[in-house]
């Protein structure tokens, strides 16, 4: 047997992924910590990586690469400003004005001047200076790292640092650029947008269209495949490919729980990676975390109680001595015996009260001892798992999940549509990559 490669797992985390940020389905922390990107920082949610979705796109870049010759040329309105002087003159004079206030005020040193000056806030610089801060955000901030890398995946950005440079030159420093309002102080209407589309300057058409464009993206108006293969060509793993497994079989255990419960819009803040209800009942899942349970058991329960079989006595005493003799030579107090994170841990509340309790343990292995090392670990958490004080597996329904990437050693007469048959004080299923991939 051997593994799964890392490459047949990419393309499903990534199309899952996309699939769950989408809908507002999943806590983005949970794929910011568990994904790394080449050179990008941070992935708050799916709007982010749809902005460099949207800047990587062909048209957008052949855009930047037009903007130095064109953006000479941008559109400003005469305005004339009527100013109203006292013993100076400063501009042209209107004197049919001026004669009138004269004579009105008994004052021959008023002059009334006008001076004339140029309005750069028109419908069409507006579109093309908050489409110019699209921009620029992306790439002073999301694409800063991957551009000073000049990974291949920036496509028509690659190998022009020299535009990026000058780009980023325009938007803070170019004199007319600057004399158009800050973004941030106007929202472009649809009139500005009509306006600019019907230009006769293809920069201002462009840069319409453009903002119509990234407006749709936003909306979630957008070829999936696409997204799909921008994260497929950012999204690495090295010399990590069991957290890609996991982030895989996660997935694919949430699409199983969404076969008997809806899953619930992410509510910001919350702990959980998602939700799930049906009628009374609540399912929450947390990933790498104790959730609402408790995996810790102090030390000083073994100085409370002997044991009369002989091999735990030692072991206690054994023990004991090991964390006096750390607190006497390095001064560290240890303080506990057991404590752990499953890798997927799943909460089953009815009107608040807990009633079922699901423990997932993975590994990305086809090897029979990593097999028995995740079955430990997750028989572990299933005996030690306490709500409270009370050991669940003593009140509740529990269950366990073990997912390794091959099981072919364990033959068909072991297992009963993936449960494991016999006398158990729990439930115990085992899944495989084949059989993953059948779910959802």
């Amino acid at each position: 047997m051997s593994k799964t490669p890392q490459d047949e797992l990419l393309e499903p985390v990534a199309s899952e992924m996309v699939s769950f940020l989408r809908n507002g389905l999943i806590n983005p922390e949970f794929i910011e910590n568990n994904l790394e990107f080449k050179g990008i920082d941070r992935i708050q949610d799916l709007k982010s990586i749809l902005r460099i979705h949207f800047v990587l796109s062909e048209p957008v870049v052949n855009f930047l690469k037009e903007l130095p010759r064109r953006i000479r040329r941008i559109k400003t309105e005469s305005k004339k400003n009527v100013i109203r002087r006292r013993g100076e003159i400063r501009g042209r004079i209107n004197w049919s004005r001026t004669v009138i206030d004269q004579r009105s005020q008994n004052d021959r040193s008023i002059f009334i001047c006008q001076n004339p000056s140029k309005n750069y806030n028109v419908s069409e610089n507006l579109v093309l200076k908050k489409l110019l801060s699209i921009i620029y955000v992306v790439l002073d901030s999301d694409l800063e790292t991957p551009l000073e890398k000049n990974y291949t995946w920036l496509k028509g950005l690659k190998d022009e640092e020299d535009l990026v440079t000058f780009l980023k030159n325009i938007y803070r420093r170019n004199v007319h650029v600057n004399r158009i309002k800050d973004p941030e102080e106007y929202q472009v209407s649809e009139r500005d947008t009509s306006i600019a589309e019907n230009s006769r300057k293809e920069l201002y058409k462009e840069a319409a269209y453009l903002f119509i464009k990234y407006k749709k993206l936003m909306g979630g108006e957008y070829e999936k495949k696409e997204l799909e293969e921008l994260l497929n060509e950012t999204l690495i793993i090295p010399g990590d490919a069991p957290t890609l497994f996991e982030l895989y079989a996660v997935f694919k255990l949430l699409r199983k729980i969404g076969e008997d419960f809806e899953i619930k819009k992410y509510v910001e803040g919350s702990s959980e990676i998602a939700l799930f209800e049906k009628d009374e009942t609540k399912v929450l899942v947390y990933h790498d975390s104790t959730g609402g349970m408790n995996f810790y058991e102090s030390i000083l329960k073994l100085r409370q109680k002997k044991s009369d079989i002989k091999y735990l006595e030692r072991f206690r005493k054994a023990t004991l001595e090991y964390a006096d003799l750390v607190k006497k030579l390095l001064d560290e107090e240890k303080s506990s015996i057991y404590g752990g994170r499953p890798d997927l841990l799943i909460e089953h509340y009815e009107s608040g009260e807990l009633k079922k309790l699901v423990i997932g343990e993975v590994k990305y292995s086809d090897q029979k001892s990593k097999f028995k090392e995740g079955l430990k670990e997750l028989i572990d958490y299933l005996y030690f798992a306490r709500e409270g004080d009370d050991y669940v597996l003593d009140n509740l329904e529990i269950e366990g999940i073990l997912v390794v990437d091959k099981k072919g050693y364990l033959g068909s007469s072991k297992l009963e549509e993936n449960k494991v048959i016999g006398d158990l004080p729990f439930k115990l299923e085992i899944y495989d990559t084949e059989e993953l991939k059948g779910i959802g």
